[in-house]
């Protein structure tokens, strides 16, 4: 089966699991040729008016200026873009779910599939990405999911309803936050680091194209490592200049923009909160600090999700056996089980490190652990009557399960702990034996 999600943070296509394409949704118009995603990016300070970031949001028929080789309007870019995705999959009409935000419209959808359709994909049914998330998550009372695409973030409420064939679960409202989108939220953390620089160096890297994009690429790639600091440097006329800059930095830059989404949350709730989310810097734990119960989802969740669903979604389009039969799936069927029915977590007893195991008896630090090694980042491990957690130190980045954490996250035996060169592994020992 063939996924593609069409968020324009990173337009992503995977088959069975695989990936095959992942780039973000923007292009760079020059009047013979027309690029997308990193190649774009790449291009995007030192020719920004080539650069585009707006047409999978748009989905329309706005002009394009200037005009490129094949490029009159945004749904041209659309369906370079997609082009580029069928290349990817080496089938000359592949078959293909579509997964898209929340926040895409019926009109939207609607131009979308003339478009797939004239790209070459044979499109047999358009998901509701928040809808497959929650699908396959646990949780009592109002849930909300959240997401981040380049030109906004949106929250969308969800509810598991009980039927005749079993509980579903079903969209019931959708909050766009322009102000968070993932372009927005980048802007501002230039301008942290251009401050720094000025103030470091006395050099205004946004004053030259070079510069400019240099800060650009670098600092997009700090924030994909999860670092709790990293290095910018820029050359100009063979003077090289650096600055660190920590997540913390960027995330009090973008703490009002925060703030933006949480008033569209309303009260505390328990919140899916989408990888995308979880790599800005500060987001996930702003939102738990908020009063918000989390649960981070993996990179993978949406193709997990589509793939596990698809007795659900494919017999609705294929009945029709054609690209115009396909409609918008709004509701799934509950793969979670219910709180009684669930498989219980197991609960740690030890945490591991290289070959050595300490007792979790109360609450510890990694830096308790006779492996840990002095300036790596540290972390707690909370017990409590629902179980054990992961607490990072304030600006360490470690992960959990491969998952940058900012956050206080609830763990479970067998999860790993990554902290800087060293890992640690939750397990549980029973009768003297590891397990897990």
């Amino acid at each position: 089966m063939l996924v593609l999600d069409i968020n324009d943070a990173e337009i992503t296509l995977t088959r069975n699991g695989e990936e095959l394409y992942r780039q973000p949704g923007v292009a760079s118009v020059a009047p013979k040729s027309t690029v997308f995603g990193h190649e774009a990016l790449a291009r995007a300070r030192l020719h920004p008016q080539q650069s585009h970031n707006e047409f999978w949001q748009r989905l329309n028929a706005d002009p394009v200026t200037p005009h490129g080789r094949g490029v009159a309007n945004q749904a041209d870019l659309v369906y370079l873009q997609l082009q580029e995705l069928r290349a990817a999959t080496g089938e000359k009409r592949p078959a293909v779910v579509l997964v898209a935000p929340s926040a895409v419209t019926n009109e939207q959808f609607a131009v979308l599939l003339g478009i797939a359709s004239e790209a070459g994909f044979d499109v047999h049914a358009i998901v509701d990405a928040s809808v497959a998330l929650a699908s396959r998550q646990d949780w009592d009372g109002p849930c909300g999911v959240a997401d981040v695409s380049l030109q906004r973030a949106t929250v969308t409420q969800v509810e598991r309803m009980d039927s005749d064939g079993g509980a579903m679960v079903r969209r019931t409202a959708v909050d766009e936050i322009p102000a968070a989108g993932f372009a927005a939220l980048v802007e501002g953390w230039i301008d942290v680091v251009a401050d720094r620089f000025v103030d470091g160096t006395r050099f205004d890297p946004l004053r030259i194209a070079d510069t400019e994009q240099q800060v650009f690429d670098q600092l997009l790639a700090g924030i994909d490592t999860g670092a709790a600091e990293f290095a910018i440097e820029v050359n100009h006329h063979d003077v090289t200049r650096r600055v660190s800059i920590s997540r913390h930095a960027l995330a009090q830059k973008s703490t009002q923009r925060y703030e933006l989404f949480a008033r569209a949350l309303g009260g505390a709730g328990t919140l899916a909160v989408s990888h995308r989310v979880l790599r800005l810097p500060g987001f996930a734990g702003f939102l738990q600090q908020a009063g918000h119960h989390l649960i981070p989802l993996a990179p993978d969740a949406i193709d997990s999700a589509v793939r596990e669903q698809a007795d659900a979604i494919l017999p609705r389009a294929e009945g029709a056996g054609r690209t115009r039969g396909a409609r918008l799936i709004a509701s799934l069927p509950a793969l979670a089980g219910s709180s009684t029915t669930a498989t219980p977590v197991k609960r740690p007893t030890h945490v591991l490190c290289n070959a050595l195991a300490i007792p979790l008896v109360r609450d510890v630090s990694a830096s308790e652990h006779p492996e840990y090694r002095p300036g790596s980042p540290n972390f707690q491990i909370k017990r409590s009557e629902n179980g054990i957690s992961v607490v990072p130190a304030p600006d360490a980045a470690i992960s959990l399960n491969g998952i940058p954490i900012d956050f206080e996250h609830s763990a479970a035996a067998g999860d790993t702990i990554d902290s800087g060169n060293l890992s640690f592994q939750l397990i549980a020992v029973v009768d003297g034996e590891a397990d897990g």
